[in-house]
């Protein structure tokens, strides 16, 4: 193919002209140079002369099924003032960047990003190192998290945390904090840690415009989130939503359900145990079951449960369920008082323990009649963080993780959608 119009318009570079195009081993390799204009010296301004070639190899978007390497013959070019420091120079372009072409650049960062790709699958299929994909990650990816216009509008937080590092023999478990809009369900940053001062330190890193603007915080019932959020957000409701309140329930019932096989029985649960075999009914809502499922729950108690125990940290989670059924906020507390009285009837210390959890986060649960806001759309989040963990087989720097996460769950992509073929002829064969 000759140096055409028609060939600088399918490379799609402005400023680029090509000189040839070659195919070697299932490669594409494009000959180009840029078009012959003055030049000045970047350091004096006076007009530099032609002082031969160099040739420079870069990445850039595939064409096809083919891999493309563009070939680069940059101009050198001598400055004609003696008394300057700097004698020669070669020619550079906004469209090239670190061994890659711009939009190749981008694009990496987008499927990174947008798409949760691993970086080590883009540099692979673009023929590129991790090293330099990464870099172009950060180049631009950095400048889409930190935009500040990124965190505006929010109103409702969610804050939850996740484990970003497994313990070994060398470290323990580590920890982060994300943070998350969970009106639009988008994830506003992540800090390590999981501990009163992380939350309150990013609370602090706001603008007191920001943080009037938060009305509510779902928050799962952890004392050192609420006293970061106490110290960070003072003007802020915070709320203990229904998923962890009752989930806290199911995990009582499960030990009690634990502690009554081994009495009876003298180990904990085989397949053939009346309790064992109805642990996943204890834990679903009663107007959830079947008819036939609630006899075979009833009748597993009666065979497995002499004391009533189990049977009455049911009830008790029922009743936690009752509270948060409930259409307003006076009802609400009349049920939550018939839970209390219920668990200073039953006697059983692992829903006395259930009990005084309630009891302490009483105005938080309460809080969820007022604001309705729920943490689903955090735990949401620890799941998409999960599978990008996942995908990048484990993180170790968190810089690299936060980044990551952020392009994936916190940032709008303005990616423009490819029209749909619909059986209407282009213009070209009208």
């Amino acid at each position: 193919m000759d140096g055409s119009g028609d060939a600088h318009a399918l490379l799609g570079m402005d400023d680029f002209v090509v000189l040839a195009t070659t195919d070697e081993d299932g490669e594409c390799f494009v000959l180009v140079e840029t078009r012959e204009r003055v030049v000045g010296c970047p350091s004096c301004g006076v007009i530099a002369s032609g002082h031969g070639r160099s040739i420079i190899q870069v990445r850039d978007l595939p064409m096809g099924d083919r891999a493309t390497r563009l070939v680069w013959r940059k101009r050198r070019y001598l400055c004609r003032d003696v008394g300057c420091e700097k004698r020669t120079f070669t020619e550079e372009s906004e469209l090239v960047e670190h061994a890659l072409t711009r939009r190749a650049a981008m694009e990496i960062c987008r499927r990174v990003g947008e798409d949760g790709h691993s970086v080590a699958q883009v540099a692979r299929e673009l023929g590129t190192s991790w090293w330099t994909a990464m870099a172009a990650v950060r180049r631009h990816g950095t400048p889409l998290v930190e935009d500040p216009s990124r965190l505006d509008g929010v109103r409702s937080l969610g804050v939850d945390e996740h484990k970003m590092l497994s313990a070994t023999r060398r470290h323990h478990s580590f920890y982060a904090t994300s943070f998350v809009d969970i009106e639009r369900g988008r994830l506003l940053d992540v800090v390590p840690g999981r501990s009163a001062d992380d939350v309150a330190y990013w609370c602090f890193g706001a603008t007191q415009t920001w943080k009037a603007g938060v009305e509510t915080v779902a928050i799962d019932p952890h004392r050192g989130y609420a006293n970061g959020l106490f110290r960070g957000l003072p003007g802020a409701v915070v709320t203990i939503d229904h998923f962890h309140a009752i989930k806290l329930a199911n995990e009582a019932i499960n030990d009690v359900r634990r502690r009554t096989q081994n009495e009876t029985l003298g180990h904990r649960g085989h397949r053939d145990d009346p309790l064992y075999r109805t642990r996943r009914l204890m834990t679903r809502g009663w107007e959830r079951l079947a008819p036939h499922q609630r006899d075979r729950l009833l009748t597993a108690l009666r065979a497995g449960d002499p004391d009533g125990e189990v049977g009455a940290c049911i009830l008790g989670k029922e009743l936690l369920r009752e509270v948060y059924a409930a259409r307003s906020l006076p009802v609400a507390k009349q049920r939550l008082e018939i839970f209390y009285s219920h668990v200073a009837w039953a006697e059983v210390r692992e829903l006395a323990r259930l009990g005084r959890t309630v009891r302490a986060w009483e105005t938080e649960i309460l809080n969820f009649h007022v604001t309705g806001a729920s943490n689903g759309a955090t735990e949401a989040q620890n799941l998409i963080t999960e599978k990008i963990r996942r995908t990048g087989h484990g993180f170790r720097n968190f810089e690299n993780y936060r980044l990551r996460l952020l392009l994936h769950s916190g940032v709008k992509w303005n990616t423009r959608p490819t029209a749909r073929i619909r059986g209407r002829h282009p213009r070209l064969v009208a």
